[in-house]
């Protein structure tokens, strides 16, 4: 009997080894894990200066783009509406891409200033009358522009037609 009790002190130590021994395999376990994902990270991010380099690019770009904007306003416009009756009187101003697209309108000005009455005075009273109307005509104005100018894309000629005044009678 002694020696079973002898024994079972032994027999106690051994599970308390395995214990240890999966604890400390456990951990090497995470070192590596946690050391080969930042290996991987660090290999597969580029470096600082390229990082650098590509967010000056895009602050570039975006300083470029963000100048202010350029307005053109146009005389105001009174015209007969298509049914004869009723007048439409409109001030209008043209967001233009950049300082030559400005250039452009003015040496063109009789050219802009035909079109816009033939396009105003081809309305009648109740297109204009609803908000939908007058994104139409405005759409509208904004082609006939870019079409009198020799613009084939809108955001490198007029770029938007605000009404600055919009009175129907």
């Amino acid at each position: 009997m002694a020696k079973e009790e002898a024994a079972a002190p032994e027999g106690a130590a051994a599970p308390k080894k395995k214990k240890t021994l999966l604890i400390i395999i456990i951990a090497v376990a995470v070192v590596l894990l946690v050391g080969g994902g930042t290996v991987a990270y660090l290999l597969m991010s580029p470096p600082a200066a390229e990082k650098q380099a590509k967010e000056g690019e895009h602050a570039e770009e975006a300083h470029e783009e963000e100048h202010p904007p350029i307005y053109e306003k146009l005389e105001t416009f009174t015209v007969n509406l298509a049914d004869g009756e009723t007048y439409l009187q409109v001030e209008i101003s043209l967001k233009v891409a950049d300082a030559e697209v400005q250039e452009k309108l003015k040496a063109h000005m009789p050219e802009v200033r035909d079109a816009m009455l033939r396009l105003l005075s081809s309305k009648s009273p109740e297109e204009l009358s609803e908000v939908a109307g007058k994104d139409k005509l405005s759409d509208d104005i904004q082609k006939q522009m870019n079409q009198v100018i020799g613009m084939k894309q809108a955001k490198t000629g007029v770029q938007g037609v605000l009404f600055t005044a919009f009175i129907i009678q």
